[in-house]
């Protein structure tokens, strides 16, 4: 598990185009460090992993996805960021009748 964190965390520090010195820097650890956490060699804390997670403007999921148990997916897609703003909007719509037809126009759009 420590190496596949620490290979992602590299992969994403080298494509944001970040030297180990930039991070470790960014994270209060010397680029000695940042080589030991991606080579696996020593084991991030949680807490260093959500500041990494914020310097490099990740989702703390990115260094864990698809390791581990599954779960499958639930049938209808959560609401969240940008779609849970356009939905309050179209709640917010008083008249019947046009919201309706933007449910009707959002419906016809989406694929099947």
């Amino acid at each position: 598990m420590d190496v596949i964190v620490g290979r992602r965390l590299c992969a994403l520090r080298q494509s944001l185009g970040l030297s180990q010195r930039k991070l470790g820097a960014l994270l209060g650890v010397s680029f000695q460090q940042i080589q030991k956490y991606e080579r696996g060699t020593n084991r991030m804390a949680v807490t260093m992993l959500v500041r990494a997670a914020a310097a490099l403007n990740a989702p703390m999921s990115f260094f864990f996805e698809g390791v581990g148990p599954q779960i499958d997916q639930p049938e209808q897609p959560l609401i969240h960021g940008s779609n849970m703003v356009i939905a309050q909007a179209l709640a917010k719509i008083e008249d019947r009748k046009v919201r309706a037809a933007f449910r009707t126009l959002i419906r016809a759009l989406a694929p099947e």
